[in-house]
Order: structure tokens, then C-alpha cells, then sequence
């Protein structure tokens, strides 16, 4: 077992005690190592004149270095303080020894991790290590309160209108002038959009860029800008001047609350929420709807939408798209899937046009390989031929000739090294070709289902078959799982049944809830005959696979087949 010696004084205890100078801490350990037959010193770290209140030592840190290396197997010290007096650093250091194997001992108090009771003081004290962790959380939510309660900014982004000084709050006039606009405006206007749309016309933010919603919102809902400080829920009065008056403020606020509708349950069930994308500027399309009422006036009538989330961030005309009738789309993506699952020539031609596009990616690196191949084959010739007249007339007549061999079989190397990268690439790249007939069967089966299906489960269904639908003005395209038989048929009993998604790794489990880490570990993957791999409950050690009687596998590397159609909708606002 390779050891090492750490020894350390810091200034002043150079007149203390007996052993108290690095040589005589060196003398005293290597003592012991000679007591101990499995010991075998490897190196000897000093750090003399060095502080124990940190660990920004050279030696020390040479030391920690070595056994990250794997260099060394135990560390020995003269006492536990000789490597560190700070709780929190030994701490951390112990943790480190632990994740490299390295063990510790203190020849003079008895610690030796690599002992039963050693092992268990070194957990009671990483537990004291926890505590102590929780203990500086507490102090530090202690302190920040106190500041709060005194007036102080607790730090975090500088607030517009401000500018730090001494950890403290001073107005910046310039900034100021536009936070007291942005009120005012809000005031005046009652729209977030307007007082965005007026303020980007005159003010830009600390990088040069316009001002998004959000940050308009968090400037008005501040309470910092009337003079008070937050913190935990709680206002307290700030030592800082205020921008606006607490009138102002409070003005805002009751705008604010104003404009947020109250709560409603809406009983619709949103089939493409979280696979709908916006072509146009790529962001996601989330549900949301109007209230209007019926013509007596009374009844209310909602509309229900897919709304492009950048046009919430920015400007509404930000986008082309802006939104989408819910029902219009889910029908046109219902409608079309059924029409192309009986469409066999416009399936193969689909099929036929991706596994093209996919043998023009490998093509590339199917030349390269045919080079390097030849490249090879051409050194490999060369190199026999020299030896073979080498073995016929000896080297001692063509010295020079056993350096070009050299060079030879070093190139040769260079070329394998070469072609093997290549090869690894072009199995990456290649993939079993789309089957017309499995993708039939599933949107076959898909259309099938979607009748038999309780509205509330639909949605289900939608997250098991498609992974993403990007609308466009011009094209709708729909991306769908390329899934094998057995896993589209067993839909009832999918796992995505469950979790929403197939293509999740590692949330799913029984009755929709997160897997633990336990239950993680617990997963293992298997490849069915098709080379779809499957997360499968397992015991992860023991061999004994728990396949859940209830649910399939869930396929995690599918791949997916692009449907594109001419937008019919025009249901854009």
C-alpha cells in the first residue's frame, strides 16, 4: 500500500511542544510505517509556515493532485489538525479520500479509516458535516432576515433604477427616470403590452436590448421601488430612498390584480398540449382560450387555442403564427392521419424518401472508408515487399531500409487508427431502414383507436404516437414514432399510458409518479429483436428481471418518421 506523509506547522507553534516542527512529525510517522508491513512510503508532502485554517497549501495541494492520479493509497498525518483545523475542510477532504479509496490515519490518535472503527467515527463525523451544513443554511436565512429587517439589500440582481455602492442602494438618475415611466404608463394605459411597446420605443436595457414583458411585470410588482426591502413573504422599510411613492405602488397593484382573470376549470382536454411548436420562430405552443358569451347573453362560451409562447414574452405581432384554433388543429391532425393510414403509395413514398436521405448522411463516410481501406492496402504491400527482400539479402546490407519500414508500420497504424473512427461513425449512422408496413400498422391502429378512446385518455394516445407538431402558414408537420409492432398494439398497457411520454427516459413508473434513485437504479435496458432498447424494471444486480405485469418496456431511442401537409386551416388571429 503506497502512503504518504503530510506534515505541516503554521507560524506560530514553531516553539511548542516536542513534535512540533515537520521533522520531527516525519520522523515520528515514518516510524509507524516501519511498524506496519503493508505500508510502503510513496512521498513526503511539508507545508511548514502554512496556516491550518484553509487548505491553500502547495503541498497539500501537490498531495490531493497524486491521489486524484491514483498514485497513492493512504494518507498519513501526526495529528488530525496537522492537515487541516477547519471541521468543514477535514470534512471535505475525508469525502475525497473516500471517493478515490484512499484511507487516513492519525498515528497518534488512532484514526484509521481503513479500520470498522474508524470507518464508523469517519461517518459520525460526516454527519456532523451535514449538520453543520444545515447549521450555516439556518445562519445565513438568519442573517439575511435580520438585514432585511433592518432595511438592507440582501444582494441578487441589481435592480433597475439602483446602482450597488458598499452593498448598499443608491439611485441611478438615468434609470430611475425610466422606472417612474414605466408606472406611470401602466397607470395611464392598464396594459402590460402598451407600456412594453412604449418604453422599448425610449429605453433599452443594461445590454442594448429591448425590454420583455416579464421584466416590465417584475419592475411593477417590486416593492423595493416604494422603499421596502422582502424577504420570505415579508415587508420591512429599506434604508434605500424610493423612486415612486407607496400611492403609486399601490395603484399598480390593484391594475395588476385586475387584469388577471379568476381561476376556471375548463373541462376540454387539449390533444397536442406540449407537441405543438411554432414554425416560425421555433417556440413552443401552450393551450389557453377566450370567454365570450352566447347570444342570450348569460351562457359563457369559450374558445379554446394553442398560443405561440414568444408572443407572451414580446410583442403579439412578434410571430407570425400568434395562435391556433385548438379544435381546428386537432382535427386536422386526426383527419389527415386517418387519410394517410389508408394511403399505402403516399406511405411508401414517404418511407422511401427518408431512408434515402438517410443513406446520403453515410455515404460520405462509406468513401472514406473505401480510401483508407485503400490507403492500407497499398502500405500493407509496401511493407511486405521490403521485408521480403530484406529477409532474402539481410539488413546488413540496406540499413536505411529498416527506417523506411519503420515509418511504414507507423503510418500503417495511423491508417487503422483512421479507419476504425470511420467505422465506428458509419455504425452510428446506420440505421435499419423504415418499413412501409410498420408505419401503416401503426397509423392504422392509431386511427382505430382514437375512436374507441375516452376523450380524457386521448391526450395519451397523441404523446404515444407523435413526438412534435410544428405548424406552419404554408405546412403542418407532424413527426411520428417509428414504433414496432408490439408496442403500438399494446397502447392499453403502454408505458406511456402512464408517464405521457414514451420517449422519457427515466420518469416513468407505476400510477404516473417519478421514479426514486432507487427505483432508477432498479431500471436496466434490453433490445428486442427490432434493436429497440427498452427500459425494463429489473433488480439491478441480481439478475432477476420485474418486468411490471401491467405495462410494456418503454422504447427510448425511437425514431421518427416526418408527415408534412399543406395547411388547410387558415385559422391564424
Amino acid at each position: 500500500m503506497k502512503c504518504a506523509i503530510y506534515t505541516r506547522v503554521s507560524t506560530d507553534m514553531q516553539a511548542e511542544k516536542e513534535y512540533n516542527s515537520c521533522e520531527a512529525q516525519k520522523e515520528r510517522i515514518k516510524s509507524y510505517i516501519k511498524s506496519q508491513e503493508e505500508l510502503k512510503l510513496y512521498q513526503i508532502y511539508s507545508d511548514p509556515g502554512h496556516s491550518g485554517a484553509n487548505i491553500e497549501r502547495p503541498a497539500l495541494g501537490r498531495m490531493l493532485k497524486d491521489i486524484i492520479d491514483g498514485k497513492i493509497d493512504c494518507v498519513l498525518c501526526y495529528k488530525i489538525d496537522r492537515l487541516t483545523r477547519s471541521p468543514k475542510d477535514f470534512y471535505a477532504l475525508i469525502e475525497l479520500f473516500e471517493n478515490h479509496g484512499v484511507s487516513f490515519i492519525s498515528i497518534t490518535e488512532h484514526f484509521d479509516t481503513a479500520t470498522p472503527s474508524g470507518r464508523l467515527l469517519r461517518n459520525i463525523m460526516l454527519t456532523f458535516a451535514q449538520f453543520e451544513r444545515e447549521l450555516v443554511t439556518e445562519r445565513t436565512k438568519d442573517k439575511m432576515l435580520q438585514r432585511a429587517k433592518k432595511g438592507m439589500w440582501n444582494g441578487g440582481a441589481l435592480p433597475y433604477g439602483y446602482k450597488n455602492v458598499n452593498k448598499k442602494l443608491i439611485i441611478n438618475p438615468e434609470e430611475a427616470k425610466f422606472v417612474k415611466e414605466i408606472f406611470r404608463i401602466f397607470i395611464e394605459t392598464k396594459s402590460l403590452a402598451e407600456t412594453r411597446r412604449r418604453i422599448n420605443e425610449k429605453y433599452k436595457t443594461r445590454k442594448g436590448k429591448n425590454f420583455a414583458k416579464n421584466t416590465i411585470d417584475n419592475i411593477l410588482r417590486n416593492p423595493l421601488y416604494y422603499g421596502k426591502t422582502s424577504y420570505s413573504g415579508n415587508l420591512y422599510d429599506g434604508i434605500h430612498k424610493p423612486i415612486i411613492t407607496e400611492a403609486m405602488f399601490l395603484k399598480t397593484q390593484s391594475l395588476r390584480r385586475k387584469r388577471h382573470r379568476n381561476k376556471t376549470k375548463i373541462k376540454y382536454n387539449y390533444l397536442l398540449q406540449g407537441l405543438l411548436k411554432c414554425s416560425d420562430c421555433g417556440s413552443g405552443m401552450t393551450p389557453t382560450y377566450t370567454k365570450n358569451r352566447k347570444k342570450d347573453g348569460v351562457t359563457p362560451r369559450y374558445t379554446h387555442y394553442y398560443r405561440c409562447t414568444r408572443t407572451y414574452r414580446h410583442e403579439w405581432d412578434c410571430c407570425s403564427i400568434r395562435s391556433v384554433n385548438a379544435e381546428k388543429i386537432e382535427d386536422f391532425v386526426i383527419e389527415k392521419l386517418k387519410e394517410i393510414s389508408k394511403d399505402e403509395k403516399a406511405i411508401n413514398k414517404i418511407v422511401e424518401r427518408t431512408n434515402k436521405k438517410e443513406e446520403r448522411k453515410i455515404s460520405p463516410l462509406k468513401k472514406q472508408e473505401k480510401e483508407k481501406i485503400d490507403e492500407l492496402r497499398v502500405v500493407g504491400n509496401k511493407l511486405q515487399n521490403l521485408i521480403d527482400i530484406l529477409s532474402e539479402v539481410g539488413i546488413e546490407r540496406f540499413p536505411s531500409v529498416r527506417k523506411e519500414i519503420e515509418n511504414l508500420e507507423n503510418k500503417k497504424k495511423v491508417l487503422e487508427f483512421d479507419l476504425e473512427g470511420i467505422q465506428l461513425s458509419i455504425q452510428k449512422e446506420e440505421k435499419e431502414k423504415f418499413e412501409t408496413k410498420i408505419v401503416l400498422e401503426n397509423l392504422k391502429y392509431f386511427s382505430k383507436k382514437i375512436g374507441e378512446t375516452a376523450p380524457t385518455e386521448r391526450p395519451q394516445l397523441f404523446q404515444s404516437i407523435i413526438k412534435s407538431v410544428s405548424y406552419g402558414l404554408d405546412e403542418i408537420s407532424l413527426d411520428i414514432f417509428y414504433l414496432p409492432e408490439r408496442y403500438i398494439q399494446g397502447f392499453g398497457n403502454h408505458r406511456a399510458y402512464s408517464v405521457g411520454r414514451a420517449d422519457v427516459v427515466g420518469e416513468a413508473s407505476t400510477e404516473g409518479r417519478s421514479l426514486s434513485k432507487r427505483g432508477r437504479r432498479a431500471v436496466h435496458c434490453e433490445a428486442d429483436e427490432h434493436g429497440v432498447e427498452s427500459l425494463v424494471w429489473g433488480a439491478g444486480g441480481n439478475g432477476s428481471s420485474k418486468k411490471h405485469s401491467k405495462y410494456l418496456p418503454i422504447p427510448y431511442n425511437l425514431r421518427t418518421l416526418r408527415l408534412t401537409f399543406e395547411n388547410t386551416i387558415f385559422q391564424t388571429t
